[in-house]
């Protein structure tokens, strides 16, 4: 008797486990979503889409002992046209939605925000059109949202987030979205994570209140036209692992409670209007990772008054400037020399030296390798590129474009 049962106890173990029995409700779904599946990736669904065990299908996922739909993975399966909601809306019981890499055209069905269940939806890389609907605010499980690379526009609801409490993961970058940040994004204390760059947003970041955040790790609102200070609440997220804001309008000086962020490995700050020196606080970010060309783990190029290799801010009267690497980023009447040096803007400025970098009109540049646009200015030296009108250039080996030039030499 107890060798019978050592036998069978075995035998558990080496047979395969039966595959669940698929529900009708959902084998019903299933067989009309593949009906109204478009694209080239269709035809291979309805190949393999046979039989009555739902649950053994190619992307189909079910719950081991209900035998209910749960996940539907169809990433990257070569699907198009308008996601065939009415269908979905079939499967009561799915959690998890990936539809991503694909063709899928058109608005988000409203028959997709019944699927109360749903944890995770990812669409990303579609051509998914269309504002979102605040009826996003039903799917209340959600725990990852990814909208990113579609063509989604207008403004992000401000009464959806307020429902969304256990979402960890946000991501919608690279869209069309516009306005402020929504005041609601406050209120996920559960994010992880928030990716909104290279969108149309604009408004302070200070809408949004990162202190009820404590476990955000990773914010991303880069290529923006966000503008403001530095919002302080993110001081409270000692999780924060990576923030970047660059390629915004931000304002106002890099704060020392950067340096309380003692997780940070990666913040980039680049292409901003912020002034003043880095604060001394940052070095006690030992984690910072290497970024090519920069500080270890700091981006903080094209900032008008971040003070590195003798860049200086000008007011608007006449400066004299000597040495290497100095940009000059506004005023007027100035003399610059030395080697590459940048000046941003500005009228008569009198320029000497190789490598320079040079706009305005009425400047006066001499040397070699400049690159020089605007109008009314004078350029001599040899292997300069210049563009605008009116300019008067001699020397060598330039490239001239632009109207009104008179070019003498070689």
């Amino acid at each position: 008797m107890a060798k019978s049962w050592l036998l069978l106890f075995c035998l558990a173990f080496l047979l395969p486990a039966a595959s669940a029995t698929c529900h009708p409700d959902d084998l019903r779904a299933l067989r009309g979503l593949a009906r109204n599946l478009r694209g080239g990736g269709a035809a291979h669904l309805h190949s393999v889409w046979s039989g009555a065990s739902c649950c053994d299908w190619e992307g189909v996922g079910c719950h081991g002992a209900s035998g209910r739909v749960t996940a539907l993975r169809l990433h990257g399966h070569g699907l198009a046209g308008p996601i065939p909601g009415a269908s979905l809306a079939g499967l009561t019981r799915l959690e998890e939605l990936f539809l991503g890499s694909n063709s899928f055209a058109g608005t988000l069905p409203d028959e997709l925000f019944s699927l109360a269940g749903l944890r995770r939806l990812s669409l990303a890389s579609n051509n998914l059109a269309g504002q979102l609907s605040s009826r996003l605010s039903d799917l209340r499980n959600l725990t990852l949202l990814d909208l990113s690379i579609n063509h989604f526009s207008g403004h992000l609801p401000d009464n959806v987030f307020h429902d969304l409490m256990s979402l960890e993961h946000l991501v919608a970058h690279s869209n069309g979205f516009s306005g402020s940040l929504p005041p609601s994004l406050s209120s996920l204390s559960s994010l992880r994570e928030l990716n909104l760059r290279n969108n149309s947003l604009s408004g302070p970041i200070s809408h949004v209140n990162f202190s009820g955040m404590p476990l955000l790790a990773s914010v991303d609102l880069s290529t923006n036209y966000l503008n403001g200070l530095l919002p302080v609440s993110l001081a409270d997220c000692g999780e924060l692992r990576s923030l970047s804001l660059a390629n915004n309008r931000l304002v106002g000086t890099i704060p020392s409670w950067i340096g309380e962020l003692d997780h940070l490995h990666y913040l980039d700050l680049s292409n901003n209007s912020m002034i003043g020196k880095v604060p001394k606080s940052s070095t006690r970010l030992k984690g910072l990772a290497t970024v090519v060309g920069h500080s270890p783990g700091m981006a903080f190029t094209n900032m008008p008054l971040y003070e590195k290799r003798n860049r200086r801010i000008l007011g608007q009267q006449p400066n004299v400037i000597s040495g290497s690497r100095n940009t000059i980023r506004s005023g007027t009447n100035n003399v610059l020399s030395g080697n590459d040096n940048t000046v941003i803007s500005g009228n008569d400025n009198v320029v000497t030296g190789s490598n320079n970098v040079v706009s305005g009109s009425g400047n006066v540049v001499t040397e070699r390798n400049h690159v020089v646009s605007g109008s009314d200015n004078v350029v001599s030296g040899r292997n300069n590129v210049v563009t605008g009108s009116n300019n008067v250039v001699s020397g060598r080996n330039h490239v001239v474009s632009g109207n009104n030039k008179v070019v003498t030499g070689g």
